[in-house]
């Protein structure tokens, strides 16, 4: 498959090898005017039209042009025309299979050619295909740098609406809307929004996370704990780079997905919560529950890589884990390998607010020069693997803790402003009973106590940090990348 709409259905056409094609074309696309502009401005000359019309065409066509025969009446052809020609059905489905037709048929040529650019993979639903439509819309008004508000707020509302809510759906609006307006007057209201996105996410949260950790990974992981139980399943025989961005939001993944070499299947997947690197790294490269005794680091987190795979069949030489950087020599013997940047999640950590932090990971991806370890890894035979253990927040300091509340805290070790895990429960109950104001605000979870909306535990008026339940901390990109 080529990688635009148009150049394919000309290749296609003239696959067939023939100067005069009579096309029966039922959704009626060839017939649009852009549609036939295109074409004859790449060597077709398209006549619709009476019998009069044909003849004149036939009579005058170029010998380099092809001559291409359109009417609503497949049957009225001039009798010569028709003895010449090659006649063939075309449908628009033919190259645009993934999609619901009747809802893509009219768009402008130039949101066709970014649908089609996508490379989908599975097919969509009518719902699933206008959500495609939205996005468009969303990304062009960014473009253009007049958001439209509008636009996201009954997009946001219409989503939230459904029965069975996408949250992926939802994570991608909300990305286009915090890229669009992250250091403008606009980004309040969108934030207000995305406030009101996480009310629900936290009650959806609270139905249906548990479930989560049990889940079937077969079809696709829907948390970190599950996603080498995916990639097991179903890529046995396939060379796998796991290619994990400590601390990658959704938004920020939007920053830099188009421009990443190969076909892309975007997903997302829930990050243990609490999402603090400690437990929900831990839970993707264990492929299981995370355990409290463990101890981050990159020498434990080889073991565990390590550990999976062998369990799993594999030899020691097959095996790699870098931390840092991508080092690509020597990989023709490799079948499974980790690669894990940490440094955004410095940047995290240092931003102030989200207008730093774009910025900062602008630079992160031309620094790292991403494109082109993807691209080298596509080309050494590679499946890859994008994803990260946690998203962020653009969080409002509470307060610091004072004197006896700090008394037992950090048992995990965690940097996060957003979790704090005591190491008796009497510590935690005490936090709690004298400060009710936070009741509506956390988690209470074991020893730990962890943010649900946007507060952190921080004399700071703002700060980018993660390790609550936030939508923008739990639900995180799943990128599978393969040569297109």
């Amino acid at each position: 498959m080529g990688n635009s709409l148009v150049k394919e259905i000309v290749r296609n056409l003239k696959s067939y090898g023939s100067p005069i094609l009579i096309l029966e074309n039922n959704d009626g696309f060839l017939f649009r005017d852009d549609v036939i502009d295109a074409l004859e401005s790449r060597g077709f000359k398209v006549s619709v039209g009476s019998n009069l019309f044909q003849r004149i065409d036939f009579e005058t066509i170029e010998n380099a042009q092809t001559l291409l025969f359109l009417n609503r009446n497949n049957r009225d052809y001039l009798e010569d025309i028709e003895q010449q020609a090659y006649r063939k059905e075309f449908f628009l489905s033919h190259f645009m299979n993934a999609y619901h037709i009747p809802s893509i048929k009219e768009l402008d040529l130039n949101d066709l050619e970014k649908l089609y650019a996508k490379n989908q993979i599975h097919s969509l639903s009518k719902k699933e295909t206008k959500k495609e439509i939205d996005m468009l819309k969303m990304h062009k008004t960014n473009v253009n740098s007049a958001f439209d508000y509008d636009t996201l707020k009954t997009s946001l509302e219409n989503a939230l609406q459904n029965n069975k809510t996408d949250w992926k759906f939802i994570a991608e609006l909300c990305a286009e809307a915090i890229t669009g307006t992250t250091g403008t007057d606009d980004f309040d209201k969108v934030w207000k929004d995305i406030s009101a996105v996480n009310t629900d996410f936290q009650t959806h949260l609270a139905k249906n996370y548990q479930q989560l950790k049990n889940s079937n990974a077969v079809k696709k992981p829907k948390i970190v704990s599950k996603v080498l139980d995916y990639i097991h399943f179903n890529f046995k025989n396939d060379k796998v780079v796991l290619l994990v961005v400590d601390g990658l939001s959704y938004w920020q993944f939007s920053l830099f997905k188009d421009s990443l070499p190969g076909k892309l299947n975007n997903d997302s997947v829930y990050s243990w919560i609490p999402s603090i690197t400690q437990l929900s790294r831990q839970a993707l490269f264990r492929g299981d529950t995370p355990f409290d005794s463990y101890r981050q680091n990159p020498t434990n987190e080889a073991k565990l890589w390590k550990a999976y795979w062998k369990d799993k069949g594999f030899e020691e030489y097959a095996l790699k884990y870098q931390h840092g950087e991508a080092k690509l020599s020597n990989l023709s013997s490799i079948e499974r390998l980790a690669i894990v940047y940490n440094d955004l999640d410095e940047y995290i950590h240092s931003s102030n607010d989200y207008h730093d932090l774009l910025k900062l990971t602008e630079n992160w991806v031309k620094r790292v020069d991403l494109n082109k370890t993807v691209a080298k890894l596509l080309a050494e035979g590679f499946k890859i693997f994008m994803t990260t253990d946690h998203g962020n927040i653009q969080a409002r300091g509470w307060r610091t803790l004072r004197g006896r509340e700090k008394l037992g805290t950090n048992k995990s070790g965690s940097r996060s402003a957003r979790h704090i895990e005591y190491a008796e429960p009497w510590l935690q109950e005490e936090l709690i009973n004298n400060n009710p104001e936070l009741v509506d605000s956390v988690v209470m979870e074991d020893n730990a106590i962890y943010f649900k909306n946007d507060l952190s535990f921080s004399s700071k008026p703002e700060l980018v940090s993660h390790g609550g339940a936030h939508f923008l901390e739990v639900i995180i990109p799943f990128i599978e990348i393969s040569n297109g």
